[in-house]
């Protein structure tokens, strides 16, 4: 007698799929940690005077404040592309929306290689934030949409385990192409990554439920045998028609059809016209999501390279031999952080959603408040290793878990909604972070990470009152447990 499906945990095909999708996060990563090494080659000439190579200049003078705006611009493109892919991915399918997104991130690598000045290399910057925005706001939905219950507790962190991975890729790559010309290079490979992309999600197959919301049965049925191979995939399939028929039902009562696709719109679940009330999943993800980048995370991987000249005070002559130590210690700590991530994502098969967020939140803020404490008494060596354990407990849940919260704990009519919301005030916190990281260093100093710290605090409380617990759990369990508006 074959397994039921919702009891087996990884196959292969799912695992196929999830990593073939996660290499657009991989990308995200890569295109998120380029800017950190070779910015003061870029920006400043920190290479060498500027000079043409070819009918490229070596560099692109700009001022700090217009750097800022090309490191955060990429987080702005990221909010408008997670806001559209929500209607994209409803309407034509997770896996198209994956697919076809790659296609202006190829077109911002290539104006990434031919920038010849700052407009044009923010324009790439922000081409692409739309491109990989999109694809990771629907990745995160497509592998929860595609994956088990237990599958989905080591295989729902993917999308900050591929992320961190093309950030370690970025920032190792970085340390032998940050001179003029080859930082063109770093940002171009993006366009390689996304072809490669394209050509591994030819092999996947839409996610199951989506097809059964747009009343795709036999092609649900189809995806979801192969997804569950070897396995009695029947009740599944029973149970996902099911919830489908029970989501169409609540929501033609309300008389709402969404051009004849079954689902919420970010303006319909902001305003509460959905069939159920979703104030308290829409609460936690926005809050979640929030304290994601609040907790500082952005400033380190952007600014890594700064922040560690700022600890060993290196005064600016130190930038003209590259790669500095700052520079290795940026690379290391990208290193360390794609080998912790493996642990962590064991650790989710083991502790819930919850614990694994109060102790993130609570570890970092702790680490925030020595790091500013090292920095200010001169104990480079204290601070330094509390980036790094900082860095470290940000992946056991601050991490991985806000972006999986939506999908676990939302209808899946709203799901692509609340998500989108989610998302998007991730990306402006990005965006703002982006910009005054470094004016704040530079005029805090050793007390910048204290706010970081008080940030942390808080997000763990928040977390210990409010974040349901979903491990395990499907998604309708939790969302009519929870579906009574704001509640502890």
């Amino acid at each position: 007698m074959a397994t039921q499906s919702q009891a087996v945990g990884i196959t292969k095909y799912q695992l196929f799929c999830v990593l073939a999708a996660s290499v657009g996060s991989v990308n995200w990563g890569w295109t998120f940690g380029a800017t950190n090494i070779p910015g003061d080659v870029i920006s400043k000439c920190a290479a060498g005077p500027s000079h043409l190579i070819g009918f490229l200049p070596s560099c692109i003078p700009a001022s700090e404040n217009v750097w800022g705006l090309v490191v955060g611009c990429f987080a702005l493109g990221c909010l408008i592309g997670a806001l559209t892919s929500t209607y994209f991915a409803n309407r034509y399918g997770r896996k198209t929306v994956l697919v076809y997104s790659n296609i202006p991130a190829i077109i911002a690598a290539i104006m990434y290689g031919l920038s010849v000045n700052m407009a044009m290399f923010i324009i790439a910057r922000l081409l692409s934030g739309i491109a990989l925005g999109s694809s990771l706001g629907t990745f995160t939905m497509y592998v929860v949409e595609i994956t088990t219950p237990k599958a989905r507790n080591s295989l729902g962190g993917m999308a900050q385990m591929a992320i961190i991975f093309g950030i370690m890729l970025s920032q190792t790559a970085s340390l032998g192409l940050s001179k003029p010309p080859f930082w063109r290079l770093l940002f171009a490979i993006s366009g390689i990554l996304s072809v490669l992309n394209m050509a591994l999600l030819c092999f996947c197959v839409e996610s199951p439920k989506w097809l059964a919301m747009n009343g795709k049965l036999a092609d649900a049925r189809d995806s979801l045998q192969r997804l569950r191979r070897g396995t009695d995939y029947t009740d599944e399939f029973v149970q996902l028609t099911s919830s489908v028929m029970i989501n169409s039902t609540s929501e033609l009562a309300m008389g709402e059809t969404n051009n004849g696709t079954k689902t919420s719109s970010v303006i319909d679940v902001l305003l509460g016209r959905t069939p159920d009330n979703l104030r308290h999943q829409l609460v936690v993800t926005i809050v979640v999501m929030a304290s994601q980048q609040t907790s500082g995370i952005s400033g380190v991987s952007f600014y890594s390279s700064t922040l560690f000249n700022s600890i060993s005070k290196s005064g600016p002559s130190d930038v003209f031999t590259i790669p500095t130590l700052a520079h290795i210690l940026s690379s290391v700590l990208a290193i360390a952080g794609t080998l912790v991530m493996p642990v962590c994502m064991v650790l989710a098969m083991y502790f819930g959603r919850r614990p694994l967020m109060i102790w993130s939140h609570g570890v970092m803020a702790v680490c925030c408040v020595l790091i500013s404490v090292g920095s200010i008494v001169g104990l480079n060596a204290l601070s330094i290793t509390m980036v790094f354990v900082y860095y470290a407990a940000f992946f056991i849940g601050a991490g991985p878990i806000p972006w999986i919260c939506p999908n676990e704990m939302t209808p899946t009519y709203a799901v692509a909604a609340v998500g989108a919301i989610g998302g998007s005030v991730n990306y402006v916190i990005i965006f703002v972070i982006g910009l005054v990281f470094s004016p704040l260093l530079d005029a805090l100093g050793g007390y910048t990470f204290l706010l970081f710290g008080v940030a942390n605090l808080l997000s763990a409380l928040f977390c210990f009152f409010y974040l349901p617990e979903t491990k395990d759990c499907q998604v309708a369990d939790v969302a009519r447990l929870h579906s009574v508006g704001v509640h502890s």
